[in-house]
């Protein structure tokens, strides 16, 4: 093998030739050439022309050194590889690091896992209290009716669903990164989790009198399976943040995101259409359940609620004026916002509460909220087999949903968010509730926009709301047992108007990119029709097809020197490039591994025209014909293949060529040498390393040398490791294209070089 660090073989007179912007050694002048050959060879003269008499351009620069190979360069410039430690010191250094225990390190470890350490010191109060009061008590407002309704999704109590957006909250609070998500009750959680319930929770029915009317030895409540479901899900986003997989989400492109949580606004709206019209409608789960709804929704359209409907409206239209008309106004002279959902909110409830609008107009309202706060309770722990596997969907549906939504509000108010804290937050966030009564919770997409809308900033919102829910809990929970959930339900679908916008992202990305494009499309159709879940899982698979797509079929291209530069450019795109004689120079625009290799090899055969088994069963059968009758060699007339001067036999000019590539060769090849250009590799595996290699063994039996050019560091230890250099050494392998055709160049010139 050909070691790089060992590189002391002395280099070729050959190599040593320079070239000056495409021009050989001997049109430099003398003084040039003296400077450039003196000691080491290594010195390099630059001259700047400004323009006055002949020469280059005006501004150009002039740069002189000696053409490299990789083990000139690596002599020359005394090239250190690095210390590679072995697996016992990677530990041994990574311990170490972990117990440092400096006192900015100890400081940075603590705000990193409590991240309320680092943003409530710099709290500014002037600029951002307003706002998070106002978001903290419209939120609060909003997990009261939310956290009832969506319970009844999980089978529990509508109770626990406020207990829901109390206690895991409350420790988000404390721990979270991300300042816009409000955690909490989420339907499609609620409604995996009901699921759950439904299969492992005893029947009501079987439970008389406090015994047991089966067989069965042990009574597991609705509360008791949500809770060990919430236990289990805390347990999965602990595994997940300890083994780093918050970093999965790199696999959530901005596409994917945009695609899932526009199709996730459709289904909370259409979770919020059956309050808006005083609908009595089934819930549906599954497959295509959007489309049961809208179904049900039309085939019951004629039996609307009136005085639903009447204040829906009423609430749409004053919020849409406020957003719309007043609030941009406003904004140029306050950044004080108007708490229009708030307003609207105190202005439903007293209506309701005043009119008696459910006794009179059978109008819906939040009804009972039952106060006081619940004992801890141990969850099951022996249930912990059966919910695990469930329990692992949920969290990555969960996380998903929480961490898309924190990013696309971490990007429009230019902030970070940590992926792997958020799954330790979420993690302590579950396991907590599950002590309280409480099913897994997760960001709520509907309550995060209006938690932004309204003005909130920070987490400071979150305390706020659970300050207020925990008075609600106590004191104040029957003043709004009056609400109108077709308030609630307008103030939620106003809001999505911003998740409904970024359909406009698909008509921006179209001309774009087509793929990214079809992310997009996919995400959000599988969202919309098949289900969240189903949805999320389908855009993953699609984006991960998409990005293997671009890496197996990386564009080629036959690059060209533009005369009397240093530049070399694709010859199809540029008509001033020009190829180099006897010399083909193939690039290959993306990382070499097992899934494009295939495709690798065949792109430089056809692009080039040099297929190593063609030429070698052709120069076989010309050797064959050749023995049978004396070849007539004829240096007037060529044969029609680039460069070359030797008569084929008739025979052979009548018969096709293999190849449909203009550069088809038909006997000994007019190309000696095929430079790989691997400027745009960044990533090669074994087996890339080993078709290189195989492709230097077999260019070499058909006379023609393979060489390498502009190989980085990270690939040429690849090949190193690979065993490739022992095929191809370091001498084939140039610091740049022009390196190697300037050499190239200069040993086809020479008649007593005939190989590299």
């Amino acid at each position: 093998m050909t070691k790089r660090t060992k590189s002391n073989k002395p280099s070729n007179q050959p190599h040593r030739k320079c070239s000056w912007m495409g021009m050989q050694e001997d049109t430099l002048d003398d003084e040039t050439q003296q400077a450039f050959l003196s000691e080491s060879g290594t010195t390099m003269m630059l001259s700047k022309n400004d323009g006055g008499g002949g020469g280059s351009p005006s501004g150009e620069m002039c740069v002189v050194r000696p053409t490299l190979n990789v083990a000139q360069r690596n002599q020359n410039y005394h090239f250190d590889p690095g210390h590679s430690p072995g697996l016992r010191e990677t530990i041994q250094t990574k311990v170490a690091k972990s117990c440092n225990f400096s006192c900015g390190c100890v400081t940075s470890a603590i705000t990193a896992r409590l991240p309320i350490l680092s943003w409530l010191p710099a709290y500014n109060f002037r600029e951002h209290l307003l706002g998070d009061i106002i978001a903290g008590v419209t939120i609060a407002i909003m997990h009261i009716p939310q956290g009832m309704g969506f319970a009844l999704l999980s089978h529990i109590p509508p109770v626990n669903g406020i207990y829901m957006g109390f206690f895991p909250v409350l420790i988000y609070a404390l721990l979270g990164t991300s300042r816009h998500c409000s955690m909490g009750s989420f339907a499609v959680v609620c409604l995996m989790t009901g699921k759950v319930v439904t299969e492992l929770a005893t029947p009501a029915g079987a439970i008389v009198d406090g015994d047991l009317a089966s067989n069965s030895t042990t009574v597991y409540t609705d509360v008791q399976v949500a809770t060990i479901v919430s236990f289990m899900v805390g347990v999965w986003e602990l595994i997940m943040g300890l083994l780093q997989l918050g970093s999965l989400s790199v696999f959530l492109s901005e596409m994917l995101v945009s695609g899932f949580t526009t199709g996730a606004a459709f289904h909370v709206l259409t979770s919020q259409v059956k309050y808006l019209f005083g609908l009595q409608i089934k819930g549906h789960s599954g497959p295509f359940k959007i489309i049961y709804t809208y179904r049900d929704i039309i085939q019951q359209l004629l039996q609307s609620n009136i005085a639903a409907v009447i204040g829906s409206a009423i609430t749409i239209v004053i919020l849409t004026v406020n957003n719309e008309v007043i609030k941009p106004r406003l904004r140029k002279k306050t950044n004080i916002p108007i708490p229009i959902e708030l307003i609207v909110v105190i202005l439903g409830t007293a209506a309701s509460y005043f009119g008696n609008l459910n006794e009179n107009f059978d109008l819906l309202i939040v009804g009972d909220i039952p106060t006081g706060l619940p004992q801890p309770e141990i969850p099951p722990f022996e249930l912990i087999p059966k919910v695990v596997v469930d329990s692992f969907v949920i969290t990555i549906v969960a996380y998903t949903v929480s961490y898309s939504m924190a990013k696309i509000f971490a990007k429009k108010h230019n902030y970070e968010v940590d992926a792997a804290q958020e799954l330790y937050s979420q993690s302590a966030s579950n396991v907590f509730g599950a002590f309280f009564g409480c099913g897994p919770i997760a960001a709520s997409l509907a309550r995060s926009l209006i938690q932004e809308a309204v003005g909130g900033v920070t987490q400071m919102t979150t305390v706020i709301s659970c300050a207020l829910l925990l008075l609600v809990l106590l004191f104040v929970g029957p003043v709004f047992e009056t609400l109108p959930n077709c308030v609630l339900s307008s103030v939620i679908v106003v809001a999505l108007k911003g998740m409904f916008l970024q359909v406009n992202d698909l008509r921006r990305v179209w001309a774009i990119s087509r793929a990214d494009a079809f992310i997009w499309l996919a995400s959000f159709l599988a969202v919309v029709i098949i289900d969240i879940d189903f949805g999320l899982m389908i855009g993953v698979v699609v984006s991960l097809l998409v990005l293997l797509y671009r890496g197996q079929k990386p564009s080629t291209a036959i690059l060209g020197c533009v005369p009397n530069t240093d530049i070399y450019l694709d010859i199809n795109k540029y008509s001033a490039a020009a190829e180099v004689p006897s010399v083909s120079i193939f690039h290959f625009n993306g990382p070499l591994h097992f899934a494009n290799s295939e495709y690798f090899r065949t792109q430089m055969f056809s692009m080039t025209g040099l297929d190593p088994s063609a030429i070698v069963s052709k120069k076989k059968a010309l050797e064959k014909e050749q023995a049978k009758s004396d070849l007539i060699i004829d240096p007037t007339k060529e044969n029609g293949v680039r460069g070359s001067t030797e008569k084929i036999p008739e025979e052979f000019e009548d018969r096709p060529s293999d190849m449909n590539d203009k550069h088809a060769v038909l006997s000994v090849p007019e190309v000696k040498w095929l430079v790989l250009d691997m400027s745009r590799i960044s990533y090669l595996d074994s087996t890339g390393g080993k078709l290189i290699a195989q492709l230097g063994k077999e260019y070499n039996e058909a006379g023609i040398v393979l060489v390498l050019a502009s190989v980085s560091e990270s690939v040429l230890d690849s090949l190193e490791k690979c065993g490739t250099l022992k095929t191809i050494t370091a001498e084939q392998i140039f610091h740049t294209i022009h390196d190697a055709v300037t050499v190239l160049t200069v040993l086809d010139n020479d008649s007593n070089c005939t190989k590299l």
